[in-house]
């Protein structure tokens, strides 16, 4: 049966398909080479936000399964509401109410903040239907390594990105048996990744830009990732009853 996690993974490995469909299109149509380092460096900017959402939409599961598999909310773990009321008032604090420019009005503003903050507050209080975890679940930085960590580190699941390298699919794709290598190559990968998205975004050079056969290399590591972290992150929740004992 399928997860909740298979889902988002199913999702995110279509929206993979799409973006090797528009580079390869973009290659195969004979368009100009402007056209075709257009549609790689456009596409890789689109894989990167697209990896961050679908690893955000993970650690939201994630957090929600932790949650409801708490049956004393004293027993959540601190980081988690910790963090949801840091982040909700962090959020509320951003609010543009004093440019002029902002095309919501004072009273849209005041009863959006009003119903973030009556829910973290009641979340706090004990109330665990609250859904704060748009808040709770947020990266500021490219979605690295230790980020992917740190989103799963707030419901007490350490060094996630460890955990799915001794998965079949991760040894698969990049050629070795030893999980502790693996790792090593995959934080290789994913960083050498995240530095060629920065390069892209911060460059209009075309040297900047990366040929067909490497986009495609690295989406083929985002589809052993996203299939690891499927398994392996229900496999990682607690049992009900050691969160209440």
């Amino acid at each position: 049966m399928a997860t909740s996690y298979d889902l988002i993974a199913e999702d995110f490995l279509s929206d993979l398909a799409a973006l090797s469909n528009l580079v390869q299109s973009a290659h195969n149509s004979g368009s100009s080479a402007k056209a075709r380092v257009a549609s790689v460096n456009s596409a890789t900017l689109l894989l990167a936000a697209t990896f961050e959402e679908f690893v955000r939409q993970l650690g939201r599961q994630f957090a929600r399964d932790v949650v409801s598999r708490t049956i004393d909310p004293k027993k959540l773990p601190k980081k988690l509401t910790a963090t949801a009321w840091k982040r909700t008032l962090e959020n509320l604090a951003r609010a543009k109410i004093d440019t002029g420019g902002t095309p919501l009005s004072l009273e849209h503003i005041s009863a959006d903040s009003r119903v973030k903050f009556d829910a973290v507050w009641a979340f706090l209080g004990g109330d665990i239907s609250q859904d704060i975890y748009d808040s709770l679940i947020h990266n500021e930085n490219n979605m690295r390594p230790s980020e992917i960590n740190a989103v799963f580190s707030i419901c007490d699941l350490p060094n996630i990105c460890l955990k799915i390298c001794d998965h079949e699919v991760m040894k698969n794709h990049f050629g070795e048996e030893d999980s502790g290598k693996v790792h090593g190559m995959f934080l290789t990968s994913l960083n050498d990744f995240m530095e060629m998205r920065n390069d892209i975004a911060h460059s209009l050079n075309a040297g900047s830009s990366a040929g067909p056969d490497k986009f495609y290399g690295y989406v083929s590591t985002f589809n052993a990732i996203a299939l690891a972290l499927a398994t392996r992150l229900p496999d990682s929740l607690p049992r009900a009853e050691q969160l209440d004992g």
